[in-house]
């Protein structure tokens, strides 16, 4: 199968809250003039949470790559069991356990009492899609969500699986 590439894009409150922390780490230093220490520890996490920020998303030989900056994330996809959209409840009452809540996007280890502990490769909550494995769950978010969702199902081994089962789509009728 060849290579599927999805893009990532930041909603509004990702643009809104990365602009303010940028401004409120930076400002002062560049409209000031004053404290390089102050400007560089900025710099330093600033660059940081970009690089570790998803760019977008590609499926390669039964593979999910989450590409980054600071290094693509590869999650193999012959385990997954559950392939679906975010639904408000699986965001909601969320804790971040380390990692970024909005800066550059949402991306890390987070708890929901829906969901348990995922991890987070996420831009636009809008479009936000859950891979549910044996070993763990991750949320990713690529523009083209249930296109993606498509694309995973058709790369997952077809066995009986929550794939298949009643559910949010009904069984067989995983796509709106």
């Amino acid at each position: 199968m060849m290579a599927m590439s999805f893009t990532a894009s930041w909603d509004s409150l990702t643009k809104v809250f990365s602009a303010a922390v940028v401004l409120l780490l930076l400002g002062p230093a560049v409209f000031a003039l004053r404290s390089p220490l102050a400007s560089g520890t900025g710099i330093v996490v600033l660059a940081l949470a970009y690089a570790w920020s998803a760019r977008g998303y590609e499926i390669i030989d039964g593979t999910l790559v989450v590409r980054r900056l600071a290094g693509s994330v590869r999650i193999p996809l012959e385990s997954i069991r559950e392939a679906r959209e975010a639904t408000p409840e699986d965001l909601s009452g969320c804790m971040r356990l380390f990692g970024s809540g909005g800066l550059f996007g949402w991306y890390g280890l987070f708890r929901t009492s829906k969901l348990g502990k995922s991890t987070r490769y996420v831009t636009d909550r809008s479009h936000a899609g859950v891979l549910v494995s044996g070993a763990r769950t991750v949320l990713i978010s690529p523009d083209e969500v249930e296109r993606f969702l498509s694309v995973v199902r058709l790369t997952v081994p077809q066995t009986p699986t929550a794939l298949d089962a009643p559910g949010r789509y009904g069984a067989g009728n995983r796509a709106r």
